[in-house]
């Protein structure tokens, strides 16, 4: 019994249907180190069945003509098969394998009794600029540099799902009969109608979601959590470590890629650098160290007014010797001391 409601429960997760006692349910049958490997192969045959309706093509009325000659085929009596008894240990298997080929079986027949409808699916990557995105049911993507998302070129009747790689503003428009879901590596963001800021890098150790207003659910394929952010919220997970930590939002600069606008306030500049270079997409050198420690006040610098004004006012700041562009958004520091 408890291999069937494990089943039917890992067959929710994966196609988005599981309700939070469930949920919990899961994670209580996941502790046993049995179910954790029979989970493993369910999802495994799941993916695959997956695979086989993407890539399974179905020429209509050379499977109809098949079909009839197999019809005819039944009044012949058939070969004598020996026939094997599969192990009771993995009787389970035939329930996974079945419940594939049942999925694989459902679309054959959709595909043979209409003609369906192909979604293609598109792609927006960007290199040093941000780029705007509309979507069809009126959601907005904001997408920062080195980032892409993947979209449908028309939504499903159930959801609206989009995958992303970098970092990305959505403003989602409402709707509570289809979520809007993002993949992002491994986690999962769930919502119905809201705003929020996700940056998750394949070359950076952290991934952070953070909410602007309304609510969103946050989900990992791997680690079994689920966590509910609302504004303000942030959600910080080590990739590296597997590691979760909550938070309110306090850095001023978390948006400000997308906003336009730079508050620093008593912020030690090790911080100012990293906004600076991620806001403008440039890369800072220091040569003297020590500044990195230094604390730095500026509130409501405009984006607009470039990197190489907000590199002067540092400089006056700090009576730094010189800047100098060393490369193509690369910038040295020379020289320079804290202000007591």
């Amino acid at each position: 019994m408890k291999e069937k409601t494990l089943i039917e429960l890992i067959h929710k997760r994966a196609t988005n249907q599981l309700k939070e006692a469930e949920r919990r349910e899961l994670t209580i049958l996941l502790k046993d180190k049995k179910n954790q490997i029979l989970a493993s192969e369910i999802e495994s045959v799941w993916e695959k069945s997956k695979d086989y309706q993407k890539e399974y093509q179905v020429e209509k009325e050379s499977a109809l003509s098949k079909l009839k000659a197999n019809i005819q085929k039944e009044k012949t009596p058939p070969s004598t098969t020996k026939v094997v008894a599969m192990p009771k240990r993995r009787a389970w298997l035939r329930v996974a394998v079945a419940a594939a080929i049942l999925v694989v079986g459902s679309w054959l027949g959709w595909s043979m009794l209409s003609d369906g409808e192909n979604i293609d699916w598109k792609k927006v990557a960007t290199t040093d600029t941000i780029q705007k995105l509309n979507l069809n049911d009126g959601s907005k993507i904001s997408i920062n540099s080195k980032s892409y998302v993947e979209y449908p070129s028309k939504f499903s009747n159930q959801e609206r799902r989009v995958k992303l790689e970098g970092e990305a503003f959505f403003d989602v428009a409402k709707n509570p009969e289809k979520p809007f879901i993002i993949e992002t590596g491994d986690l999962q963001i769930k919502v119905l109608g809201t705003s929020f800021n996700i940056r998750n890098y394949g070359n950076e150790d952290l991934a952070k979601i953070t909410v602007r207003s309304g609510r969103v659910e946050v989900t990992s394929k791997k680690e079994n959590f689920t966590k509910i952010l609302t504004k303000n919220d942030q959600l910080v997970f080590d990739k590296k470590n597997q590691r979760v930590q909550y938070l309110k939002d306090k850095n001023l600069n978390a948006l400000a890629w997308w906003s336009g606008k730079l508050s620093f306030e008593n912020e030690k500049m090790s911080l100012v650098k990293q906004v600076i270079e991620n806001t403008y997409n440039v890369q800072l050198s220091f040569t003297k160290a020590s500044l990195l420690n230094c604390d730095w006040t500026l509130i409501g610098y405009s984006k607009s007014q470039g990197v190489d004004n907000l590199l002067e006012i540092i400089k006056a700041s700090f009576s730094i010797k010189s800047i100098k562009k060393v490369g193509k958004n690369k910038y040295q520091l020379t020289g320079g001391e804290c202000k007591r």
